[in-house]
């Protein structure tokens, strides 16, 4: 509606003075004594006479002494309030010029420091685009400024743009404000995300976009009455959001977030003076108990203040995390050398966790191998309880856990989390109340174990970028870990090559790419006769040509076609001039594909070397160790008491007659196949096979001290195998094998006689030749096993013999007494 204030100033001083009128949120005018001395927009009775124009009126008069009449009319017709919203202020005018020119130092000191704090948030954010708290302040103060420059101590707005109508004035004041309130609902939001409440934060966000969709729509109507009316709603809101961020607040104090304390305080004193607004606005409280003070004002420049102290301690922070950054990076650094340079795998994983614990600000850390035999985890590192090892089932506690399901935990209250197993606080003494537990995962996916960090020094729990970077030192101790087990896997198999190379008794040689030696052997070095470090890495075409020169072209031929070549019984003179006989195999090493050099096997068959082969073909294996120890003592010819033994097939020669060749060979190999074993199982060593006949000595080279009865167990071991040879031809429709044998004791020489292409252990002596004649005798008499007199009484107490008559044996100038045995004796 239209109205008019009136009032009369009684006998008022004589003088020059000056009235200040704050905005009249309508269109007026100002008289004095009945003159118009100032309008604002044009002052009409009805809502299309009026036009508004929201400013203050600034009045100078004169006094001469007598009564000063004032009035003021207002046309208030499109806007909710009516009225003067504060009373005239009036004084002399040079007081009042002087505090107008402190109120408007006051409004842009204001304005100045809205747009320089938006300007250091929006660089802030520029520089760092990761902090979007930075950017949600900036549009938070860039979205105030319309409104102080419209609703301070003149409207500035205005002031610019005097045709500027009242919709597009109204849409300047409300809706950047409201965005401005949701911009700062969001700053505190991303300033302390661990302690606001999501939901709670959509819900007002979506209350204030609401109301700035309505009220965008009724101002684009043109409904300014109903969109000042809608905005009290605007109150409330402005409540109830800084009601939600004094409770953040309050949570971040508690947990002592960075900031957060000068931040509850400016929004404190900010509350308070939009409670003090807030019931005037609503009829609480008087408006003349505030007349004068603009308390909004005041408190949101504090609230801005105290953020330029938060943007500098955010700033400050952000330097020092940067430089702890620095040094997180400059010890990461280091362990990656120190994993490329230190080989003991314990030091190198107490590095890594004395270097975690240093960077968490952890009270202590911990390390876990996972033991997939016991399926257990242990303590490879534990600080403070390096004197003994903790190991405990997979499954159980925290670590369990983890290096089950292959999750991070980060258990703010370990004892409140009901997979934290308290038996280890119990075994150490030690309190554990927040704890960062991550798997040691190797690159395939395997899980190594189980990183741990305990109890954070300045901070309640552990945060996200704690977890980074212990899965960063959780990923170096993985590296470390498989390294070291790589380092093991390939030393041991480099010492099992090693070992393999070292037992042959044949001589390795290996040439590199290059065509040098690589490596060499001891049996090499001593069939070569060279010493292993005077030939390793020097030229193998000066160093093979000392040996024998045709192994020149043997390897160039290799290495030109890839092709192995052997050569059998090669002559090869050693380093030192000697000759030796030797098989020779040279084969070309592939790698990816390539030749990557060549592999030279030399065997020695000189007569020491075909000794001992011949030796296994014919002396049992453990009999054969034993006389390839004393060689020297055994092979070189020595006198010993042995017996030996004759074994020869009854008529062969006419058996034969009837058969083809290769059924006779099969017969007569099916025959002294049993033979030998009846021969081995008894300590013998097989002498020789002789057309149909088998010789066999027992206490050559080495005695048994029981040779006689080995040597008559032996013969019935044949005569068994001969029945059941014989068995097997009834079954078929063949004649039986009658098989004789005769075995004499007494001094034989034993040794080695040959030619150096082939050498032979044999026995010669009297006590061989009458073997040969009892076995002859056999036949005559008859029987299938005789023995001499010598014989007959190492074995009587055992053996069931039969004496038969003197007999005079070829060769001898007496006639010997033989016997023949019969079975073994019964006890």
């Amino acid at each position: 509606g239209f109205a008019t204030y009136r009032l009369t100033l009684a006998h008022l001083p004589a003088g020059r003075y000056r009235m200040h009128l704050p905005i009249v949120y309508a269109a007026s005018r100002a008289f004095v004594n009945g003159v118009e001395v100032s309008r604002r927009g044009d002052v009409g009775e009805t809502a299309a006479a009026t036009h508004y124009d929201w400013r203050a009126h600034d009045i100078a008069f004169e006094s001469a002494g007598e009564d000063v009449r004032l009035s003021i009319d207002i046309a208030a017709f499109r806007h909710r309030d009516t009225g003067l919203e504060s009373a005239p202020v009036l004084g002399l005018s040079d007081p009042m010029a002087s505090w107008i020119a402190l109120k408007w130092a006051q409004e842009f000191l204001a304005l100045i420091a809205l747009m320089l704090l938006g300007i250091y948030a929006l660089a802030v954010f520029l520089y760092r685009k990761r902090d979007r708290a930075s950017l949600f302040f900036a549009i938070a103060c860039f979205g105030y400024i319309p409104a102080s420059a419209i609703l301070g101590f003149d409207n500035i707005l205005s002031m610019l743009f005097p045709s500027i109508a009242l919709v597009p004035l109204m849409m300047l004041l409300y809706l950047p404000t409201e965005v401005s309130l949701g911009a700062f609902l969001a700053y505190v939001n991303a300033l302390y995300p661990e302690e606001a409440w999501p939901r709670v934060y959509r819900a007002l966000m979506a209350v204030v976009a609401v109301l700035f969709a309505v009220q965008a729509a009724t101002l684009a109507l043109g409904e300014t009455l109903l969109a000042s009316k809608e905005n009290r709603a605007f109150i409330l809101i402005i409540a109830a959001i800084l009601a939600y961020m004094v409770a953040v607040l309050v949570r971040a104090v508690a947990r002592r977030r960075d900031g957060a304390l000068i931040f509850l305080l400016g929004v404190l004193v900010f509350f308070a003076t939009v409670l003090m607004v807030a019931t005037v606005a609503y009829g609480i409280l008087p408006s003349d108990r505030v007349t004068g003070i603009d308390f909004t004002a005041y408190g949101m420049l504090i609230l801005l203040f105290s953020h330029i102290v938060i943007l500098a301690e955010r700033w400050s922070l952000a330097i020092i995390d940067a430089e702890r950054t620095n040094d997180d990076l400059r010890q990461l650094l280091d362990v990656n050398s120190a994993i490329t340079s230190e080989m003991q795998l314990a030091a190198l994983l107490k590095k890594i966790v004395e270097v975690t614990s240093k960077i968490l600000h952890a009270d202590r850390s911990s390390l876990f191998l996972y033991d997939e035999k016991a399926d257990e985890l242990w303590s490879l590192v534990a600080e403070g309880v390096e004197t003994r090892q903790i190991r405990f089932p997979a499954g159980r506690g925290l670590a369990g856990h983890v290096v089950r399901t292959g999750e991070t935990v980060n258990a703010a209250r370990a004892y409140e989390d009901p997979r934290f197993n308290p038996e280890v606080d119990q075994q150490t003494g030690y309190r554990t109340k927040s704890a960062l537990t991550m798997p040691v995962t190797a690159r395939d996916g395997r899980r190594l174990g189980v990183m741990q960090a305990l109890n954070r020094h300045d901070r309640p729990c552990f945060t996200r970028d704690d977890e980074i970077r212990l899965q960063a030192f959780a990923a170096q101790a993985a590296i470390a870990i498989d390294n070291a087990s790589l380092f093991t896997a390939v030393a041991a198999e480099r010492n099992y090559n090693e070992s393999i190379l070292r037992s042959m008794s044949a001589g390795v040689v290996t040439l590199d790419r290059d065509g040098r030696l690589a490596t060499i052997n001891d049996a090499a070095c001593a069939i070569l006769e060279v010493e292993a470090d005077a030939a390793q890495g020097r030229n193998a075409r000066a160093f093979l040509k000392r040996i024998d020169s045709w192994l020149l072209g043997e390897i160039d031929a290799v290495a030109a076609d890839g092709q192995r070549r052997r050569r059998l019984d090669a002559d090869i003179t050693t380093a030192r001039g000697n000759p030796i006989s030797a098989n020779v195999t040279i084969v070309p090493l592939v790698r990816d594909g390539g030749a990557d050099g060549l592999l030279i096997l030399v065997e020695d068959i000189s007569q020491r070397k075909r000794l001992e082969g011949a030796m296994r073909r014919f002396m049992p294996q453990n009999l054969v160790e034993q006389v390839i120890e004393r060689r020297e003592e055994l092979l070189e010819g020595a006198a010993c008491t042995a017996s030996v033994l004759f074994a020869d097939i009854r008529d062969f020669s006419a058996l034969a007659e009837t058969l083809p060749p290769r059924e006779t060979v099969e017969v007569l190999n099916e025959i002294f196949g049993e033979l030998y074993e009846a021969v081995v199982a008894h300590g013998g060593v097989l002498d020789k096979f002789i057309g149909d006949a088998v010789m066999a000595v027992y206490g050559a080279p080495i005695s048994s001290g029981r040779d006689p009865q080995n040597a008559v167990a032996s013969a019935l071991a044949m005569q068994r195998a001969i029945d059941g040879i014989n068995e097997r031809r009834a079954a078929k429709g063949l004649t039986p094998i009658r098989l004789g044998i005769g075995i004499a004791t007494g001094e034989v020489i034993a040794g080695t006689v040959g030619s150096s292409k082939r050498m032979d252990y044999t026995v010669i002596g009297d006590s061989v030749n009458l073997a040969a004649r009892l076995e002859e005798l056999s036949k005559i008499h008859d029987v299938g096993i005789l023995v001499c007199e010598t014989t007959a009484r190492a074995v009587e107490q055992e053996i069931r013999l039969r004496a038969l008559k003197e007999t005079q044996v070829r060769g001898r100038t007496r006639p010997e007494r033989i016997f023949e045995v019969l079975q073994v004796a019964q006890a």
